[in-house]
């Protein structure tokens, strides 16, 4: 009997320890990342197989979890967080572009057309001229708030990842502080590892983390990089911002050997011609073969002195790119952006830069601000001198008879007079030249098409004159002139570039996921998910497009044919006038000015010109010429509103892969909180089951004293 009094008390202690179990779980049924606990019961080990047993005992309060469910929901939470951050930067860009059919900036570009028109029809009236004044600066203005929008949330954006990796590194701290008194007990705390997998769940919100608890030991891991280990070993994680300069190379790309010059590649220099560098179609300088000087764009005058030794140096094939080196640096403005060297530099051992000055190599242009703060826009214009040689009609071939019959050719050089060179039965197109390149006044050759080419050694600029007695005329013709834009070797330069990453101890770590992968990528200028990039360089090629219809044109025809743009512009080598407009600046949104002064000079023939712009479909927003070669021409307007579509079809996009990655999270959530979050049903149903078996083991005891009261009364 007094065993059974010991078996009933295990039993009384077991219940009131499984009720207050009951009562725990019921107490945290809402505390964040509580997981339900159970008591286990076990039978209090046997002295002797004779006896029945000894009673109950509870051995430990464990939780309810699951690994496996827990790390697959982590996962999905950080998948599901970088959609919402997507979703929220996207959706804060397009409440901006947000238009009603009065305000916006469609309705902004009507409302200059809307002018252009109404000045057309009477360009003497001062009202209509104002108005256009007003509507080209509003058309500006208009743009421009909007991709201070964008940089808005872009610093926005910023400023949340900053705290966002405060946040991070808070949670990891803490993390390792759990970890630090979990390894002071014998057995795990169940409310310290409650806290601990709070903390990991929310960590999972910025971050794809690996959680390795095998062999009873800890690791964290934060992008494939070790966060936490064991009980003291914490690593922080580094926010870190690098800036990288735009740097335009203009160079060829042969398969072996160094780069070489592209103008060089492109145009055989000689005395008066012209080489340009245009930047960001605001400001340009000009050097001219023969001359000592170079001009800015309003025609001032400038020495050049490459070399530095005071002495004015003169412009030839063999040195116009130190030369244009020199013009851009010494230009103001343009050197207050970029600076120019020739071909690639150096770096002396005390960190000093050293430039090319022994030879010509190419031109290349560093932005003085790195990072896409110091973006900017140039291209070199090559003018050739007019007709400075002549050439044949046809195209031959060295070894080719230059007449069967016979007779001469007169060459007249300007100051010297006439050269008479005979043509024989046998006499070769290389026979012809080398009897020509005798002469020390002249020179001869065959260029790449095989056109006989003859110009004046003694005096390039000068020309000269041919007429051939021959039986079979040769024909010549003076040199067609070539004007070229030049844009930068696009395989060998680089844009300016802002990369934004999380490192550990100084090494990169690849984020995968997470509200800070979100950030990140859309603050590294060349990650192909930067939707703030995206939307700021179509906004950029829109205003990049306008600057140029509105600067310069050429009619073609007098039905109204044109020449679209200062690019196309630039490389006429017609009989026709080139229009300058002057209209807009700039080769981006916040470069972009409209000149009100410009307006004043407007005729007729401009005003018919701009009218053809609402109209025009095949508008090229590539940055180059307007000259039909793009397949992805549209209009103005049309452009921006593809624009304001690809805004709102990346917003309905993303919202639909967000949708459906939370329904994959709120799926194995329901399932893991299914097992491990306290059900009240099931709580009252094991209270009441406790709750009996207490009453049982009590009334057990009440009857064994009694049993013992007989026998002692007896």
């Amino acid at each position: 009997m007094l065993k059974s009094l010991n078996v009933a008390q295990s039993g009384l202690n077991a219940s009131k320890i499984a009720i207050e179990n009951v009562s725990n779980n019921i107490a945290n049924e809402n505390t964040p990342g509580y997981k339900k606990r159970v008591v286990q019961l076990s039978e209090l080990e046997l002295i002797d197989s004779r006896f029945t047993g000894r009673g109950v005992r509870a051995d430990t309060a464990y939780r309810i979890t699951s690994q496996y469910l827990y790390d697959n929901m982590m996962n999905e939470n950080t998948k599901s967080n970088y959609y919402g951050a997507v979703s929220k930067l996207v959706g804060n860009i397009e409440v901006m572009f947000t238009e009603t059919d009065e305000s916006g900036f469609s309705s902004d570009l009507d409302r200059y057309f809307q002018a252009i028109e109404n000045l057309r029809t009477n360009p003497s009236s001062e009202i209509y001229r104002t108005t256009y004044k007003t509507q080209g600066q509003v058309l500006v203005d208009s743009l421009q708030n909007l991709y201070k929008g964008i940089e808005k949330e872009e610093e926005l954006t910023k400023i949340s990842l900053e705290e966002n990796v405060k946040k991070v590194n808070n949670l990891i701290n803490e993390i390792g502080a759990v970890n630090q008194q979990l390894g002071q007990h014998v057995e795990a705390s169940n409310d310290l590892l409650d806290k601990r997998d709070q903390l990991e769940r929310e960590l999972s919100q910025y971050v794809d983390i690996e959680v390795d608890r095998s062999n009873n030991e800890y690791m964290l891991k934060v992008g494939g990089e070790v966060a936490v280990r064991y009980n003291t070993n914490i690593r922080e994680i580094n926010l870190v911002e690098e800036f990288s300069p735009q740097v335009d190379r203009f160079s060829t790309n042969p398969a072996t050997g160094k780069p070489g010059d592209l103008i060089g590649e492109n145009h055989d220099i000689g005395i008066g011609d012209k080489i340009s560098y245009k930047f960001n179609n605001e400001y340009e300088v000009s050097i001219q073969v023969g001359s000592n000087k170079f001009t800015d764009g309003q025609g001032n005058e400038y020495e050049i002195d490459f070399d530095g030794d005071g002495v004015a140096d003169t412009v030839d094939e063999t040195n116009y790119i130190r030369a244009l080196s020199f013009a851009v640096n010494s230009h103001p403005k343009i050197s207050e952006q970029v600076i120019a060297y020739n071909g690639d530099y150096s770096v002396d051992k005390d960190g000093n830069i050293v430039d090319n000055m022994g030879r010509d190599e190419f031109l290349l242009l560093e932005a003085r601000n790195h990072g896409e703060d110091g973006k900017f826009q140039g291209r070199i214009v090559v003018e050739e001198a007019s007709n400075p040689t002549v050439q044949s009609s046809n195209s031959v071939l060295p070894t080719d008879l230059v007449d069967p019959a016979g007779g001469d050719i007169t060459i007249n050089v300007p100051g010297v007079g006439n050269k008479v060179f005979p043509v024989g039965p046998a006499t070769t197109y290389q026979d012809l030249i080398n009897s020509i390149n005798a002469d020390p006044d002249l020179s001869a050759e065959l260029n790449g098409s095989g056109n006989l080419i003859i110009g004046n050694k003694s005096n390039p600029s000068e020309g000269i004159t041919v007429t051939d007695n021959l039986t079979t005329s040769i024909g010549f013709v003076d040199t067609p002139k070539n004007n070229d834009s030049l844009f930068r070797n696009e395989y060998s330069s680089k844009d300016g570039e802002d990369k934004v990453y999380l490192a550990v101890y100084d090494k990169e770590i690849n984020i995968k996921s997470g509200i800070l992968k979100a950030q990140t990528e859309n603050l590294t200028t060349s990650s192909p998910n930067n939707k703030i990039i995206d939307y700021k360089e179509k906004l950029d090629n829109f205003a990049r497009s306008l600057s140029d219809l509105f600067d310069k044109f050429v009619k073609t025809t007098s039905d109204g044919d044109y020449l679209y743009g200062h690019v196309a512009s630039d490389n006429y080598t017609g009989d026709r006038e080139v229009k300058n407009l002057n209209l807009f600046s700039g080769m981006d949104v916040m470069s972009l000015k409209f000149n009100e002064d410009a307006v004043n000079d407007l005729d007729q023939v401009d005003l018919d010109y701009m009218a053809t712009m609402q109209w025009k479909k095949d508008i090229e927003f590539d940055g180059f010429a307007q000259d039909g070669s793009n397949l992805n021409n549209t209009s103005l307007s049309e452009f921006f509103q593809e624009i304001r579509v690809n805004i709102s079809s990346d917003k309905e996009n993303n919202d639909f892969l967000l949708e459906t990655q939370e329904t994959v999270f709120q799926s194995i959530q329901f399932k893991f909180e299914q097992l491990t979050k306290v059900d009240p049903d099931e709580e009252m149903i094991n209270l009441m089951k406790f709750q009996a078996s207490y009453t049982a083991n009590a009334k057990i005891i009440t009857a064994v004293d009694e049993m013992i009261q007989t026998l002692l009364g007896m």
